[in-house]
């Protein structure tokens, strides 16, 4: 049989497989990705040295497949240290070697987890492994933050304003951090599944898998389409300004000196696209914001102030912002009773952009992002 046979068979296999996850036939999907896996690396047995784009790509494709058939790190050591691949083949066989050792791990430990999030964060001051670590923490609680904002969001709950997510949605999917491979620097994000599965799988809550995978849709639609994409996969306005407030407090501003961009991809989906956020992309978000309040009327004129965010009581509706050094110098914004704790939690004693309308000596909120 040739490549293309093998190959064919085993995207038919992994299709199967996929269809018996989702129907939580786990044993039976498991068995298809392995079948799926061994065509895949038959294909690559059939491939000449030359074809060196085709075989790095049926190469990750092998071993992804091994690996959610639970096989781990086999292949992967096999075509790291017998196969002569491409600078990007052995980079994501890297990257996947880090996920399987998580898993082993977690699985001595009876943890499972169901989603792998690699974040990278790439230019300014960002060295070959290193970055500040305000600004790590910061991309870390923005992650998780759009993490359980979709758990919500699926569980079909009322926009949460104010506090964090309820103790079932944090106990269900706990959020753990990795190193990654250095690469400019780069963290993992793995989601562990529900020790006590059955309590989630019912038939009014979503699949489990359903939620890594709508957390990557959201974050590629916010990154690329905004307004017409993140509509296809959050039809409620209220979550999708929420995520767009999110989603713009990953991407750097005009100014920020620490960083240029900041990508979220599926380490186990080579083929998916990256959600990749730069200066453009918190453009984009700002416009799409500016478009979805474009309904929202107040008299008085229309002003941008500059400075560090020092004060905010959310349940009385104001915040503070010290445009100067002088902290007597400070200016009250009102009406902020809009504004999300997880999107403005990271922005405290940091530089921000307020937008807001003046009313004689009154300031009103419309809108505040980090100043970075």
């Amino acid at each position: 049989m040739s490549w293309d046979s093998h190959h064919s068979k085993s995207e038919k296999l992994a299709v199967e497989a996929e269809a018996a996850r989702r129907a939580g036939d786990y044993k039976r999907a498991e068995d298809l990705y392995q079948l799926a896996s061994a065509e895949e690396a038959l294909a690559l047995n059939d491939l000449p040295p030359e074809k060196q784009r085709t075989r790095g790509v049926t190469a990750v494709s092998a071993v992804a497949l091994s690996y959610k058939a639970r096989e781990y790190e086999r292949l992967a050591y096999q075509y790291l240290t017998k196969d002569k691949l491409s600078p990007f083949a052995t980079a994501q066989l890297r990257d996947f070697l880090q996920v399987i050792w998580t898993a082993q791990a977690g699985q001595a430990a009876g943890i499972r987890f169901c989603g792998d999030i690699l974040v990278s964060v790439k230019g300014g001051e960002i060295m070959y492994g290193g970055a500040p670590l305000e600004l790590i923490i910061q991309k870390i609680e923005g992650i998780k933050a759009v993490l359980f904002r979709t758990v919500e969001m699926l569980l079909r709950r009322p926009l949460r304003k104010r506090g964090g997510p309820k103790l079932d949605v944090q106990s269900m999917f706990r959020p753990w951090l990795f190193q990654a491979p250095a690469g400019s620097y780069q963290f993992a994000v793995r989601v562990e599944e529900p020790r006590q599965r059955e309590l989630w799988e019912q038939p009014e809550k979503p699949k489990i898998e359903e939620v890594t995978e709508t957390f990557f849709r959201v974050l590629r639609a916010t990154a690329d389409d905004p307004e017409n994409d993140l509509l296809n996969v959050v039809p409620d306005k209220e979550y999708r300004e929420a995520f767009l407030n999110l989603s713009r407090n990953l991407a750097p501003s005009p100014t920020a000196k620490s960083f240029d961009r900041l990508e979220v991809h599926d380490a186990m989906a080579p083929d998916e696209p990256i959600a990749s956020f730069a200066v453009d992309t918190r453009e984009r978000l700002n416009m799409a914001l500016q478009r979805s309040k474009a309904h929202e009327t107040t008299s008085g004129s229309e002003v941008v102030i500059q400075g560090t965010l020092r004060a905010l009581h959310l349940d009385k509706d104001w915040l503070e912002i010290a445009t100067t050094t002088d902290d007597a110098a400070r200016i009250r914004v009102d009406s902020a009773t809009e504004v999300l704790d997880d999107v403005i939690g990271p922005m405290v004693n940091r530089r921000v952009i307020v937008r807001a309308v003046k009313q004689k000596h009154k300031y009103l909120y419309r809108d505040i992002e980090l100043d970075e």
